[in-house]
């Protein structure tokens, strides 16, 4: 955490100013009220349920505001002739009655970088038109319209870690700390929290929501989670204005009150302060017969105040606190006693000057006396005219850089260096000046050296899956240092180890490639260079051959052994293949003797489930069901990233019998690049007796759907050149294939998920397909 040498004197001094009393809530004059809603959800125009009208007109009875945020890349094919987005749009506006509800129009934009909520916008882009991230900001700018960063995380992409685009800042104003659609209320994450945290560090000026991200007929009722936000009348008009200006909090509990201002202004604030100014805060709570337990205030000090059992329905907390430099910002966090959790909007205390330094990161991040240091820091404009400041660096008061920096409008020097020489032990603060007032600072802490330190590649598109990153954790918990280099792979002393993960399938070619001079200073490293291998095997066969003297690995668990880690104990999954009976699937056990007698004899146990709950074992196969519940959605998504492989298949919609929307929802629920299409796929020229059974890549396929391949980490399996797809149910909403692709495979988190356009291990076609099955279950 930045600026910890001040951290304690810092505590005590707030410390000695908090009045804790009850108190009513109070607008301090300014009268605002609060209004509970939901900034995320889906319907049958995506992947979802239900139509637009029916979500708001379901959501009038349980809040007070809806966005319908339809997917994207399903917009584009109108519903009877009608865009989806004008119909969305004017239910959105039909369902909106002053005083009493507001509905709001949106769409999802996903791609591998993450996803994100745009809203009150007839003009959308999806992901195969602009899948960059760059493209996307770029286009916000542009349309000028407020965005959501969505559910944060390592499944569904944190947004290259919140790398700033400071124009986009204007727009991007909100991001989801909670989010979930299961009966519980505990959709606020830590993980999410801390990718909050990581936004506000980088410098976006964004506040939290909880959204339910509904993909039922349950939109605003499926929990209790909520999005608070404080405006002054229950209009449009007056909702849109307070999103705009970040007057929101996320909420496990639907009817929480907290109010939090810095002197007069309210939360979602940016109030211009300079360093040393003293501010005062106030945080309000209320919420009858529901008493908070704890109460944090956090900064970029990290947590300034901690107040534990405080046993309270309604309360009032007051602070002075003097600013440390000219770019500050503060929330607070409640946990409740019944375990629900609250996130306030930040105040941000920004100095009059736009050009901002942050992001401000030490390598090596712990560093010994012997240890030249590397400090790295963005620097940016804010402001929309031209910008020429000097900048001065300064260590315990001693200058140790001076540069002038011209900066055009929003732009922006991403990861500037200062190489400093070695310090003492101890602590050491360094303040960041810009035309002579402290725009930031950063303190870091210097000892003895003790283990090893570990130089770990992240410049490359390098694939950290979760098993590597759990070596990471290991590797930390042993007493290991690790070192992520900045810009350039070359050049790094006091280094004992490098690993090279190689590259992941998704990402740009351009960046996966290694340079000479770093391909040269891998080869002298005088330590050990180890490389282990990503999704993309023809960058890995790439490194090999550039890395002459790297120690290869195939696995990631055998790094444990390199580095004499005892404590590793590798999950070992069940023998076990689960096949799903409950949900009116294809195929009962009656059809399926043969796969289990194969099973079996490969040693595996099987066994039939007739609900999806606390899944165990090494493969689940779900054929073409339906109606699953939350829970067994959440169950199925954590037996993939606990390292579970899930084979899904479904059917053709020949007489509507292919359950695509249900078995979509599991898909979505994993951040899947691919779904299933509702059609039929034929094939006149490569059949087994009719057009409908399919032959494709040496399997047959009875009566099957044809598959949506809409991200690039999706490899293709399967694929027919001679097939075709027709809307076999008439229903209009087969949705068109250049090539149709009938099996596919991805990875999440440690597991992995096969998607099949139908069922082939079925007794009649299990002789026929055995080669293909037996190459699912060599799969892992």
């Amino acid at each position: 955490m930045k600026k910890a040498t001040q951290k304690l004197i810092l505590l005590l001094f707030i410390l000695m100013m908090i009045t804790l009393r009850p108190g009513a809530v109070s607008a301090q004059g300014q009268d605002f009220q609060i209004f509970y809603g939901n900034l995320h959800s889906h319907t049958a125009f995506s992947d979802g349920r239900g139509t637009p009208e029916e979500a708001f007109e379901h959501a009038k009875r349980y809040g007070d505001v809806l966005a319908v945020t339809d997917h994207c890349y399903y917009l584009k094919t109108p519903v009877n002739g009608v865009s989806k987005v004008l119909r969305t749009r004017q239910a959105a506006r039909n369902s909106s009655i002053s005083g009493k509800f507001v509905g709001l129009q949106g769409f999802e934009w996903t791609a591998g970088s993450g996803h994100i909520n745009v809203y009150e916008t007839e003009e959308f882009i999806t992901r195969d038109e602009k899948g960059d991230l760059n493209d996307f900001y770029n286009w916000i700018v542009k349309v000028k319209k407020l965005a959501q960063f969505n559910h944060p995380g390592v499944t569904f992409g944190n947004f290259q870690d919140f790398i700033l685009y400071p124009e986009a800042d204007l727009y991007v104003n909100l991001i989801e700390v909670g989010n979930g659609n299961s009966s519980r209320n505990d959709t606020i994450s830590e993980e999410m929290f801390e990718n909050f945290i990581l936004a506000l560090n980088r410098g976006w000026h964004v506040s939290p929501t909880a959204n339910q991200d509904n993909h039922r007929e349950n939109w605003l009722s499926v929990n209790d989670s909520r999005t608070g936000i404080l405006a002054k009348e229950l209009t449009y008009e007056a909702l849109m204005e307070a999103l705009w200006n970040r007057r929101t909090f996320a909420s496990e509990d639907k009817n929480a009150k907290i109010f939090f201002w810095g002197e007069v202004s309210i939360m979602g604030s940016i109030v211009r302060k300079n360093a040393g100014e003293t501010v005062s805060l106030k945080f309000v709570y209320e919420d009858p017969a529901d008493p908070a337990d704890t109460v944090v205030l956090y900064s970029q000090n990290g947590i300034l105040l901690k107040i534990e059992r405080i046993e309270k329905d309604r309360f009032t907390i007051e602070q002075n606190i003097q600013l440390q430099d000219g770019y500050e910002w503060f929330f607070f966090y409640v946990k409740q006693i019944d375990g629900d959790e609250i996130v306030s909007a930040p105040i941000w205390f920004e100095s009059k000057e736009p050009v901002k330094v942050n992001y401000v990161r030490l390598g090596p991040s712990k560093p010994s006396t012997k240890d030249n240091l590397t400090l790295t820091f963005d620097i940016y404009n804010t402001s929309s005219e031209p910008r020429q400041v000097k900048l001065t660096v300064y260590i315990d008061g001693k200058i140790v850089s001076t540069e002038i920096f011209n900066l055009g409008a929003y732009a922006i020097v991403y990861d500037k260096q200062i190489i400093i020489e070695p310090q003492v032990t101890g602590k050491h603060r360094v303040d960041f000046e810009i035309n002579g007032d402290i725009a930031q600072s950063y303190t870091f802490e210097v000892s003895e050296t003790t283990g090893l330190r570990v130089l770990i590649d992240r410049l490359h598109e390098n694939d950290f899956n979760e098993e590597f990153l759990s070596f990471v954790e290991a590797l930390k918990r042993n007493g290991h240092e690790i070192v992520y280099p900045e810009t350039i792979l070359s050049g790094y002393g006091n280094i004992d180890a490098v690993i090279l993960v190689g590259p992941s399938r998704e990402g740009l070619n351009f960046f996966k490639d290694l340079m000479d001079i770093e391909v040269e200073w891998l080869n002298s490293f005088p330590g050990r260079v180890y490389l282990v291998p990503g999704s993309d095997s023809e960058y890995f066969e790439i490194y090999k051959k550039l890395l002459r003297n790297a120690i290869v690995l195939e696995r990631v668990p055998l790094l444990y052994d390199e580095f004499k880690l005892k404590n590793h104990q590798q999950r070992k999954l069940p023998s076990a293949v689960l096949i799903d009976q409950g949900h009116a699937n294809d195929y009962t056990n009656r059809h399926l003797t043969k796969l289990e007698s194969y099973l079996k004899a490969v040693g595996k146990e099987v066994k039939y489930l007739t609900q999806l709950n606390e899944l165990s074992g090494e493969f689940l196969i779900i054929m073409n069901g339906k109606d699953f519940t939350d829970d067994e959605i959440n169950s199925v998504v954590k037996f993939v990233l606990d390292g579970g492989t899930l084979i899904i298949t479904s059917k053709s919609d020949y007489q509507n019998g292919g359950n695509t929307e249900d078995l979509n929802l599991i898909l979505d629920a994993l951040n899947s690049p691919v779904f299933f299409n509702d059609d039929q796929v034929v094939d006149k020229v490569n059949n087994y007796g009719a057009d409908y059974k399919v032959l494709a890549g040496g399997v047959r396929f009875y009566s099957a759907c044809s598959l949506l391949v809409v991200g690039s980490d999706a490899e293709v399996l399967i694929w027919s050149e001679t097939a075709s797809s027709v809307d076999a149910d008439g229903m209009k909403d087969a949705k068109p294939v250049s090539r149709v692709v009938l099996a596919s495979r991805f990875k999440r988190g440690k597991g992995a998920v096969i998607v099949l356009g139908k069922a082939v291990f079925s007794d009649y076609d299990f002789d026929q397909n055995i080669t293909f099955i037996e190459s699912l279950f060599r799969s892992r």
